[in-house]
C-alpha cells in the first residue's frame, strides 16, 4: 500500500517488456488439442495476462458474416466453463465506418492523424455505458488494415500503480464515481478503478465518460480533468501499452474488466473486398 493506496498484485499487473509470447499466444497446434482449449483460454483471461489471442483460424471459404458465426461458436465454448453468456444479440461485423474513433478531447491530446487515416483509438473498456459491461470481449481478425490498425492492449492493474507511485492525487480522483452515459431511466455510474475483495477492476471508456458528464450540464471540476488527462497520456506510452498486430484468422479474447483495448492509426487500400474488417462478440 502507497500513501493509503491498496496496490493490485498478480499477473495480470503487467508491462509489455515482461510479457513472454506463450502468457498469451495460442498457436493453431494447440487450439486442435479440442477440450483443453477453453480451459488453457479461461486460465490466461482470467489467472494471466487477462487476454489471448488464438492463432490462425481457417477462414477461408466463409463470408464477413459466416466468421462472426464462427468468432460466436468459439467464445460459447469459452464462456460454459468460466460461466458466461453469449450476447448474441452483440455479434457484429466492425469496419471503419461502423466503429469510428472519436477524439476525447479537443486540445493537445486530440488524436488527429493525417488526412485518409482511421484517428487512434486509445485503449478503452467495451460498453462502458452499459447496467455491467461485458466480461468478455472477443475480436477476430477477418481483414486486416492495408497499412496499421494493430491493437493495443493495457493492463489496468499496471496503470493502477503506476499512477499510485507517480500520481497518487490523481488515482484517488479515479478511484471516485464518474458517469458513463445518461439518459431517461438510467445514468451509469462507477469509479474508473475499483477493488473488490482481491480484484481491481477498471472502468474507463473516455468517450462515455465525457458524454454521461455532458448530459449533466456541469463541467468536470479541474482536479477531474487533470486526473483524466494523466489516464489517456499513460494511454499513450510505449512502457505501460502493448502494440500487437493480429493477422487474418486470429482470435483476440480480452477480460474486459482487467485490460484496455485500442488500436493504431490504419488506413485501407480502397480495393472492392478489402477494407479493414473484425467480427465482435461479447459475453457476461
Amino acid at each position: 500500500m502507497r500513501d493509503g493506496l491498496r496496490e493490485a498484485e498478480g499477473p495480470l499487473s503487467w508491462h509489455p517488456a515482461g510479457l513472454r509470447t506463450e502468457d498469451w499466444l495460442i498457436p493453431p497446434t494447440e487450439a486442435d488439442a479440442g477440450g483443453t482449449l477453453p480451459a488453457r483460454i479461461n486460465s490466461a483471461l482470467w489467472y494471466g495476462a487477462g487476454f489471448a489471442v488464438l492463432r490462425g483460424l481457417d477462414l477461408a471459404g466463409l463470408t464477413d458474416r459466416q466468421s462472426v458465426e464462427l468468432c460466436a461458436h468459439l467464445v460459447a465454448q469459452v464462456c460454459a466453463p468460466a460461466g458466461l453468456r453469449l450476447q448474441r444479440s452483440a455479434n457484429e461485423l466492425l469496419t471503419a465506418t461502423t466503429a469510428p474513433a472519436l477524439p476525447p478531447l479537443a486540445g493537445p491530446e486530440t488524436s488527429a492523424t493525417p488526412s485518409g487515416d482511421a484517428h487512434l483509438l486509445l485503449p478503452h473498456m467495451d460498453r462502458g455505458e452499459g447496467p455491467e459491461p461485458p466480461r468478455l470481449l472477443a475480436l477476430l481478425c477477418i481483414r486486416p488494415a492495408a497499412e496499421g490498425g494493430a491493437s493495443l492492449l493495457a493492463s489496468g492493474p499496471a496503470l493502477h500503480d503506476h499512477l499510485a507511485t507517480a500520481h497518487p492525487d490523481a488515482l484517488r480522483e479515479l478511484h471516485q464515481d464518474f458517469r458513463f452515459g445518461r439518459g431517461p431511466g438510467f445514468d451509469r455510474v462507477r469509479p474508473v478503478f475499483r477493488h473488490e475483495d482481491r480484484t481491481l477492476r477498471v472502468h474507463y471508456n473516455r468517450y462515455w465518460i465525457n458524454r454521461g458528464q455532458d448530459e449533466t450540464g456541469i463541467p468536470f471540476t479541474p482536479e477531474r480533468r487533470a486526473a483524466l488527462r494523466r489516464m489517456e497520456t499513460l494511454l499513450q506510452d510505449p512502457a505501460l501499452v502493448l502494440e500487437l498486430p493480429l493477422r487474418r484468422g486470429d482470435l483476440l479474447l480480452v477480460n474486459n474488466s482487467a485490460v484496455l483495448h485500442g488500436r493504431t492509426p490504419f488506413a485501407d487500400s480502397g480495393a472492392p473486398g478489402g477494407r479493414r474488417c473484425y467480427a465482435r462478440v461479447w459475453a457476461d
